[in-house]
């Protein structure tokens, strides 16, 4: 297997980069009382010891689309439905789904005897509560247009639509900002901020959140599991791991070598050349994720330079896909260079734009530079390195650029700082481009940098994208579906809001002594167990 490359190498002792660190917005204290500390839970046998790269800012599903919120939320919360290994809407909270014959109302009864971890029974209101919030706040959020959530009684919800709308499942499945069931209290005494307090129905609860330390959650006994196989990010979890801490590591080097040297038991996104060390390790398990996610570069068209739809084309161009994934890698059979906007595993998948996605070409990338009237401004990349792929990306990608005669700057954030100065509109004059990925889109119509109504960073407007979506959403015909996912893809290429560099496997790595687990998007670790 081939290591790190040397192209990428040389690169990084080229390039002049800026680092900024920043501390985390976790929170700064215990969150529950009377419950025993990391030190003393971590003496027991039962226990997981998770390395994590960043501090969640939050746990709140609602607020924020951040891998790391949903890798931990995952034990804490469920939703109404959720999806199976095959990425199909299954019900979680709801006992079934069904559908009138015009396909205007949804009905969900509810499970019966679900508890949240304050004791409380989960009944229709919570749902409603919840559902609506997320409506409000969520990325993907357009899906809930025109959607009417009701309490039909005490353990029924419905929603009443004008028009059959074929998206509205998928959105409330999806893992990548999750539909989470709190209490309604919890919801209305929420703020701006978020929840002020983290009770989900799943079968760990929250325990302890030590500032930039580690998370603990602990198995809830009164957790009612549903009566059918597990699969994917549904069926039966039985919490058979007593303790699960997450521990925030964000150097890269430091989780490798708690993993070695048996200080934690399981690390995800560990970097890809460590890939044979790893391996050959008898006491760890060393797997690879494919696919993991989508690596993406998005670019700013609010900004000074990316609103002109000449750069986005030159930028594109000019760069080589194959040598980032390869940087990011070392390895080709870590990654997979493809256009779709879903992975080719979805029955939407298309490859629409297919001549746009990788053209590699400097020459023409000059050309549209000139097309442009480029004038030498600089580029501002961010990006952090609390993750592999977004780091070497943002560098090779400089380089890339910069071979075709564009001025470009890489300043490298901790996570939560990166996350807060895109993410506030005020700052748009401060950056260009930031790395990025995305874990996973149930339809064209959820990849939320489409959608306008969603105010994704990078300001992409475009009536045509956003009426292409509403026509998508209320779409049952399966054939028609799949034409008009090929239609928002090709427009996709044709406007570049965001450029795609390919589809990126995942290193995760764990002890021996952990049996029975399967790796599916956020890392659940209920059915799993520790010998």
């Amino acid at each position: 297997m081939k290591k790190m490359s040397g192209l990428f190498l040389s690169m990084l002792l080229a390039v002049s980069v800026v680092f900024i660190g920043c501390s985390s917005t976790s929170p700064s204290s215990t969150v529950s009382g009377n419950q025993p500390a990391a030190e003393s839970s971590a003496k027991g046998e039962n226990q997981l010891r998770i390395a994590i790269s960043s501090s969640p800012p939050n746990l709140d599903s609602h607020l924020s689309t951040l891998a790391i919120v949903q890798i931990v939320g995952s034990n804490l919360f469920e939703t109404l439905v959720t999806i199976d290994k095959e990425y199909k809407v299954i019900p979680m909270l709801a006992e079934k789904i069904e559908v009138s014959p015009d396909g205007k109302t949804i009905t969900f009864p509810l499970r019966k005897g679900v508890k949240f971890h304050n004791g409380k029974e989960m009944v229709a209101d919570d749902v409603v509560a919840s559902l609506k919030r997320w409506g409000q706040l969520a990325s993907t959020r357009a899906a809930l247009d025109n959607v009417e959530i009701v309490a039909k009684d005490s353990h029924t919800v419905q929603f009443l639509m004008k028009a059959p709308n074929s998206s509205v499942l998928g959105a409330i499945a999806s893992p990548a900002q999750p539909a989470v069931i709190m209490p309604k209290e919890v919801i209305d005494s929420a703020t701006k901020q978020g929840v002020k307090e983290y009770i989900g129905t799943g079968p760990y609860k929250l325990i302890e959140w030590k500032q930039d330390q580690y998370i603990h959650l602990q198995k809830y006994a009164d957790y009612q599991a549903v009566d059918m196989p597990s699969t994917g990010l549904g069926g039966k979890k039985q919490a058979k791991i007593n303790d699960l801490f997450y521990y925030i590591v964000p150097d890269q080097a430091t989780r490798v070598a708690g993993m070695q040297s048996g200080e934690y038991d399981f690390a995800d996104d560990v970097p890809l050349d460590n890939y044979d060390q790893l391996k050959a390790d008898p006491n760890l398990e060393a797997i690879v994720v494919k696919p993991k996610r989508s690596s993406m570069i998005n670019l700013n068209l609010e900004g000074h330079v990316f609103g002109n739809q000449k750069m986005r084309e030159a930028v594109s161009t000019a760069l080589d896909r194959d040598a980032i994934m390869m940087a990011i890698t070392g390895n080709p059979d870590f990654y997979r260079l493809d256009p779709g906007i879903l992975y080719r595993e979805q029955a939407l998948y298309s490859d629409a734009g297919k001549d746009k996605f990788n053209p590699n070409n400097p020459e023409l990338a000059k050309q549209l530079l000139k097309e442009a009237g480029y004038a030498g401004q600089e580029v501002k990349i961010l990006t952090t390195n609390a993750y592999d792929y977004m780091y070497k990306t943002g560098i090779v990608v400089k380089d890339q650029l910069e071979k075709v005669g564009i001025k470009v700057k890489v300043e490298v954030y901790d996570w939560p700082t990166m996350i807060d100065l895109i993410s506030d509109a005020k700052n748009v004059s401060k950056w260009d481009i930031y790395t990025t990925g995305f874990i996973l889109n149930m339809d064209p119509s959820q990849a939320m940098y489409l959608d306008s109504r969603n105010n994704f960073s990078g300001g992409y407007h475009n009536p045509r994208m956003d009426a292409l979506l509403d026509t998508f959403r209320t779409t049952i015909n399966p054939a028609e579906q799949k034409m008009l996912a090929d239609q928002i893809q090709t427009l996709y290429y044709e406007d570049l809001p965001i450029i795609k560099i390919g589809d990126l496997h995942a290193l995760t790595v764990y002890n021996k002594k952990l049996k029975n687990f399967t790796y599916f998007i956020d890392m659940p670790f209920w059915n799993a167990t520790v010998q």
